[in-house]
């Protein structure tokens, strides 16, 4: 295989899957981020493998029928075939694209017990579908346990039909199980599998054979139950004597399955009751339900209907038997209120009535309530009493959304008002002397005074920005669980004149790429203020810092240009 795999970024595989960026490699295969249509545009990861180093159609064969499994921990194949990339002849899968997996955490720290076991819990319910079909997975380990946001997902690419004697292209590992490559992979090496994924889950550190070909691995004593003894009867040297994934899974969740034996013993039960044959002294007779009968099928009467009102009256009701009254407590919520017809109708006479007389005043007494307000709100005048020849009622103004701006040629300590809503209820008052203005067009007031931006000096130092809308990344509370401490992520943004990024690359990608992926799309939704260069907005760049915790997620930006 080449090494020069960053060559491919930007080229077009079998016509569909544009690869954008190199993830990784080992010696037999390399992996891609690609996008394709499906028919909105997706993201996947496309793996290439030589067409020389395998059975190209054994292996096609696998991954067509893996595509056609559906489970929700196990990763979607969207499509499998060959491709010619430069000068060579590559078979290639595509799948979903994960943002991490379990080898990027474990170098950092060891999973907790709870941690473990939806691992586990995952994993294991794979393969029991799996399993169940005749299926192995062929190659459980760290790097092929995936998270999908808060959906842990195991690889699909490996899975071969079960018996099969693959001939083994890659290195060895303490992942394979002692009796592969020279037998068959069974669902027993996928349990070997599992069982050194599960002790380096938990010491960072995996299982391995020791020198004696008879021993089996020994387990750390920091290794507690369940997975003490799920690790100690996965790693049986002895395939025979190896756990199945179905007895993990009843050690995992005994109560499922003791609730699951019941349930299977009952309906064995059942038809053996059903089938022993019952005397006729002690046969109980049992009730057979008829078949339902459709209305259609009833025939019709022939007799002809009998008016109602010539239906003879219906015998009076038997008193019955006097009971003893049950004393309760009394509840106002139980006890029914009988009304005479009549009550209804006069009742909601009443209240009509009732609001055609009381609805005026009501609407009145709100009308003047409100201008006696706005008439309190009014400022005095500078020499703190009304201007000559202006009464009280004459000083009254509107509320501020129907007052009209004063003149040029009016007194300023003066307030013009407009005529009164109600002019019959408003006694005449002497008119000012001042001369009438020419009538000008409606002008909003406000009721606070606007204040003017301050002049800026055009030969003075540039103005820094700001950030206007801060958007932070959203993880899974699952996610921020899994965090000690505190991960960073440092974003540089550009940003042009009218402050939107207009690009984000990572400065500091952190351990994550989940989280780095989240803080690479929160920061290319902010917005800032440009900085001002002789009164001119210039483009700018930022340095967005995010710090993910266990409670929560903190930004801080800082502008590194101009």
């Amino acid at each position: 295989m080449r090494e020069d795999w960053k060559r491919w970024e930007g080229q077009v595989a079998d016509h569909k899957y544009h690869l954008q960026q190199y993830i990784g490699s080992t010696g037999h295969s390399v992996v891609f981020l690609a996008e394709f249509r499906d028919p909105e545009p997706r993201q996947a990861a496309v793996k290439f493998i030589s067409a020389d180093l395998v059975n190209a159609e054994q292996q096609l064969s696998a991954w067509n029928s893996a595509a056609q499994l559906g489970h929700a921990n196990l990763l979607r194949i969207y499509g499998a075939g060959r491709c010619t990339m430069g000068d060579m002849e590559y078979l290639y899968v595509a799948m979903e694209y994960a943002e991490e997996n379990l080898s990027q955490v474990l170098p950092q720290r060891t999973l907790r017990a709870e941690e473990t076991s939806e691992m586990l819990n995952g994993v294991v319910d794979v393969l029991v579908y799996l399993h169940g079909k005749n299926f192995a997975h062929g190659h459980i380990k760290p790097s092929n346990i995936l998270a999908i946001g808060d959906l842990l997902k195991l690889s699909s690419d490996t899975i071969q039909p079960g018996g099969e004697v693959r001939e083994m292209r890659r290195e060895r590992t303490a992942y394979d199980a002692p009796e592969l490559p020279a037998s068959p992979h069974t669902p027993a090496a996928d349990i070997w599998s599992l069982g050194v994924t599960l002790v380096e889950a938990l010491t960072q550190q995996p299982a391995v054979l020791p020198f004696d070909e008879q021993s089996d691995p020994v387990i750390p004593p920091t290794v507690r139950d369940p997975f003490f003894a799920i690790a100690r009867h996965a790693l049986r040297r002895d395939p025979k004597r190896r756990w199945t994934s179905a007895q993990i899974a009843e050690r995992l969740n005994p109560a499922a399955a003791a609730a699951k034996a019941a349930a299977a013993g009952a309906s064995a039960d059942a038809p053996a009751a059903s089938a022993a044959p019952a005397s006729p002294a002690t046969a109980a007779p049992v009730p057979v339900s008829a078949p339902p009968v459709s209305p259609l099928e009833v025939p019709l009467s022939k007799e002809p209907a009998i008016p109602l009102a010539k239906l003879p009256p219906a015998p009076a009701a038997q008193p019955r038997a006097a009971r003893p009254p049950i004393r309760t407590a009394p509840s106002a919520s139980r006890q029914a209120v009988v009304l005479p017809n009549y009550v209804v109708p006069l009742f909601a006479a009443v209240l009509v009535l009732i609001a055609i007389i009381a609805l005026p005043k009501i609407l009145r007494h709100r009308e003047e309530s409100a201008a006696n307000t706005v008439e309190s709100s009014v400022p005095p005048s500078s020499t703190g009493a009304p201007a000559a020849g202006t009464s009280a009622s004459a000083s009254r103004v509107e509320p501020p959304a129907k007052h009209l701006a004063p003149s040029e040629g009016a007194p300023k300590d003066v307030e013009q008002s407009t005529a009164p809503e109600h002019p019959a209820q408003v006694p005449a008052q002497p008119l000012l002397e001042t001369p009438a203005p020419a009538p000008e067009a409606a002008v909003l007031r406000s009721s606070e005074a606007v204040p003017l931006p301050a002049p800026k000096n055009s030969n003075s130092s540039l103005d820094r920005g700001e950030a206007l809308d801060q958007i932070l990344p959203e993880p899974s509370p699952k996610a921020l669980a899994t965090i000690e401490g505190t991960v960073r992520v440092g974003v540089k943004v550009r940003v042009d004149a009218a402050g939107n990024v207009s690009e984000a690359t990572l400065d500091t990608p952190g351990p994550s790429n989940y989280f780095a992926d989240l803080s690479l799309k929160a920061a290319r939704g902010w917005v800032f203020s440009s900085p001002e260069a002789d009164g001119l907005s210039v483009p700018s760049e930022w340095l967005i810092h995010f710090d993910f915790t266990q409670t929560g997620v903190k930004a801080f930006a800082h502008q590194t240009k101009p």
